[in-house]
């Protein structure tokens, strides 16, 4: 009697402690949605097609752009062979993600953002170098949305890097790049689909993920004073076909997510059991697994 009275406490224990993590967890993301979607409202600058203004390079546009602007590429004169540098808040969007390519022409990163508050969606983004990245999110760069793109062929797909700079400001936070929004992206056939090191707070939710040597890393620098990798969102991705779905050394949230060797798909009666990220030296757990790929356009 007093064995199952025991055994009831602790269930009860349990199930608060997860309806406690999925609403803290749901706050939070809000919160992180609310704090980058922002709307930018200077001069439109386009790329390619018929114009007689229009630019012939994405690079030259963003140069000629001021913090506000956007930078609208169409797919005509698809694909565009550069590695485009970013250090204004502006906005990048492509024609369709299907037809609009930057190729990075296996050189370096294919794009490189060191600005706040920019946004690039809308492309096909393939061929970094042989060690390279499709996207690269550098140093201080906050609330940068990444939305919408097909992120294929690269080493690393997207990357979230502070390289050392470990400044912290108010409340023991360290500087970026650090609350960016990185959604509804289909990252296929790259070395890492999704690097984050050094990077927190960031929201990834609602990406395809597929066939990749690791779906998401999460990690720390090797420096003793390394800022962590903490407080990231990690929920409703798609993981299909990847050697290795995930790996966090750090403290994370993932939620929600579909993993296709997640044993509860195998054996419907081991639904409980969560999903186990492994970690170098601890573990992560997504304690509610999608039991079906969740559908993303």
């Amino acid at each position: 009697m007093k064995k199952n009275k025991i055994i009831k406490i602790l269930a009860v224990l349990i199930f608060f402690i997860l309806l406690w993590m999925n609403v803290t967890s749901s706050f939070d993301l809000r919160i992180v949605e609310k704090q980058i979607l922002k709307k930018n409202y200077g001069i439109t600058f386009y790329v390619g097609g018929t114009g007689p203004n229009n630019y012939s390079t994405i690079q030259s546009a963003i140069n000629d752009t001021n913090p506000g602007d956007t930078v609208f590429v169409y797919d005509e004169s698809s694909p565009y062979y550069e590695n485009i540098m970013i250090d204004k808040s502006i906005i990048l969007a492509g024609e369709d993600k299907n037809s609009t390519i930057i190729d990075g022409f296996r050189k370096k990163e294919v794009i490189f953002i060191a600005a706040d508050n920019i946004e690039v969606r809308d492309f096909l983004i393939r061929n970094s170098s042989k060690n390279g990245v499709g996207v690269t999110v550098y140093k201080y760069a906050n609330y940068v949305k990444i939305v919408g793109n097909i992120i294929k062929g690269n080493f690393l797909g997207i990357f979230l890097y502070n390289p050392g700079y470990h400044q912290k400001i108010n409340q023991g936070k360290y500087l970026g790049p650090n609350e960016n929004y990185i959604v509804k992206n289909f990252i296929i056939n790259n070395t890492i689909g999704i690097s984050l090191r050094g990077s927190n707070d960031n929201l990834i939710k609602y990406n395809w993920i597929e066939n990749n040597n690791y779906g998401i890393t999460i990690t720390r620098d090797d420096y003793p004073t390394a800022p962590p990798s903490y407080g990231n969102k990690i929920t409703k991705n798609v993981f299909i076909g990847n050697n290795k779905s995930a790996f966090d050394e750090c403290n994370n949230r993932w939620i929600s997510n579909y993993w296709d060797n997640w044993i509860g798909l195998k054996y419907k009666i081991l639904r409980f059991i969560p999903y186990r990220i492994p970690g170098m030296f601890r573990f992560n757990l997504d304690w509610r697994p999608a039991k079906e790929p969740i559908k993303i356009e």
